[in-house]
């Protein structure tokens, strides 16, 4: 067989995985994998599908980042939400692939972290993807319990989720290709770009990079049906609100016999469900856990929590951020589960669930909206900018960010409002600015944050992925 733009002849048996590789080097930009560029076929392999930019005819990508640019200048936050909105139906659309008999959405065909990891530690430029993603505990929640203990302000209140929210972190095509060809999880590959007393950074993610954390929610069944955590709002004045101190739940009935559509009324304490707390599992982007998933959960837990998990538990996904590299400091829109997605509580709105897609199916369809194109209004340059009379934009998760409290971003005086403590006080890009590669975290809370902050000399910006920072490989 000849490939015509290497030159070369390759014998009929050599390894497929080989032949898959040829096409990434085959050219200087890495490629998306897709279907097209499947040379052979393997039942048991998955493989990773672009996001598709079919259905509305206004959404484009990647968007040419002049003109979302020009949407900040303007605070044309319609725009940004119509936007946000296309990504998350081409994230949620069908392909024509499936897992142990269950179809697989487009998202659920990406590399996660681990994945690509295995990929770079064996030398590889591509790899087979045979399984769902596995999951794992938020690397997040980890971070802010640490930062509370050192920082002694609080305590980990609202930072207690137990053992159910679990995560994966995931790549599309083209950054899972870029962080897998320059090897970007290797810590001798991110030392190589420390630059004594200045700012080292990594090469930047190409434009139609995106990178998610899908959330779920793992729950076992009980007579027919599993009780999960509902959003209540945020509170009104702030303090550290997570799932846990909600008090707020609604019943998914595994069977779909719920009347479709209908207002929920979650219930506090939810020990039983009520007609009004119930909805369909159809409601739920979810899928079913398998014998070596719930193995893999029950190896991440303590020997106090014990094994929890089993196959035939449901995960249900609650929330997802979504990134994308489409301007400099990324595209930030996060995605939560709302009882009532025409009127989902902030920090969404009304006016975000009149603006989604009429393509998106019923499960997709039942999620609230929340974006941070920007950290501040009026946007600020890349470098240079100020916080003196700018507003904060919030936006957070409510399954993520808003349990974290004081000791979350006790290592840095927050230059907008040094009130601003709590997760529901977070806008994802201003806290992911700071992500380097240095072992050593911080977080932070809404504010303008220069990318020649003082805070990043003698580190190396890893253009935003704290997904880096938490998934580098020590070279053994």
């Amino acid at each position: 067989m000849k490939l015509s733009k290497l030159g070369q002849l390759w014998p009929v048996g050599l390894l497929s995985a080989l032949i898959l590789h040829l096409i990434l080097l085959s050219c200087n930009k890495p490629a998306p994998i897709n279907t097209e560029t499947q040379l052979l076929e393997n039942i048991n392999q998955i493989t990773p599908v672009s996001l598709p930019t079919k259905g509305d005819p206004g959404f484009n990508f990647p968007e040419d980042s002049t003109l979302i640019y020009q949407w900040l200048a303007d605070r044309d936050t319609l725009s940004i939400y119509k936007h946000a909105w296309g990504i998350w139906a081409g994230l949620t659309a069908s392909t024509d692939q499936s897992f142990n008999g269950s179809p697989l959405l487009v998202f659920e065909t990406w590399l996660g972290l681990g994945e690509m990891q295995s990929i770079v530690k064996q030398n590889m430029l591509q790899a087979r993807k045979t399984q769902r993603t596995m999951l794992q505990k938020p690397k997040q929640f980890e971070h802010s319990a640490t930062l509370t203990k050192q920082a002694g302000v609080d305590t980990t209140a609202g930072l207690d989720f137990g053992s159910n929210f679990w995560v994966t972190v995931s790549y599309n095509p083209s950054a899972a290709n870029y962080a897998i060809q320059n090897k970007i999880f290797k810590k001798s590959v991110l030392d190589s770009y420390k630059k004594p007393g200045a700012i080292g950074k990594i090469p930047a993610f190409p434009n139609d990079a995106i990178t998610l954390k899908p959330t779920y929610y793992v729950g076992s069944v009980k007579d027919d049906f599993i009780r999960i955590p509902a959003w209540p709002g945020p509170p009104d004045t702030p303090k550290p609100f997570g799932p846990e101190v909600w008090d707020s739940y609604i019943f998914v009935d595994v069977n779909n016999g719920q009347e479709e559509g209908k207002k929920l009324t979650p219930v506090k304490g939810g020990d039983d469900p009520t007609p009004s707390s119930t909805c369909n599992l159809s409601d739920f982007i979810n899928f079913e856990v398998d014998a070596e998933m719930a193995k893999y959960l029950n190896e991440q837990q303590s020997a106090v929590q014990g094994d929890t998990a089993k196959a035939g538990d449901v995960a249900l996904l609650v929330a997802m951020h979504v990134t994308s590299k489409e301007i400099s400091n990324w595209t930030w829109q996060t995605f939560y589960w709302a009882p009532n997605p025409d009127t989902p509580l902030a920090p969404s709105s009304n006016t975000a669930a009149t603006l989604r897609p009429a393509e998106l199916s019923t499960a997709a369809a039942h999620y609230g909206i929340s974006t941070g194109y920007a950290m501040v209004w009026p946007n600020q340059p890349i470098v240079g900018g100020t916080n003196e009379g700018v507003e904060p934009i919030f936006g957070f998760n409510p399954f993520l960010e808003a349990g974290f409290g004081k000791g979350t971003f006790a290592k840095r005086k927050n230059q907008l409002n040094p009130n601003y403590d709590y997760g529901v006080q977070t806008n994802c890009m201003s806290c992911h600015s700071l992500a380097t590669s240095s072992s050593s975290v911080v977080y932070s809370a809404d504010e303008y944050i220069s990318m020649d902050d003082p805070y990043f000399v003698d580190k190396v910006q890893v253009d935003f992925a704290w997904s880096i920072q938490s998934a580098v490989i020590t070279d053994q």
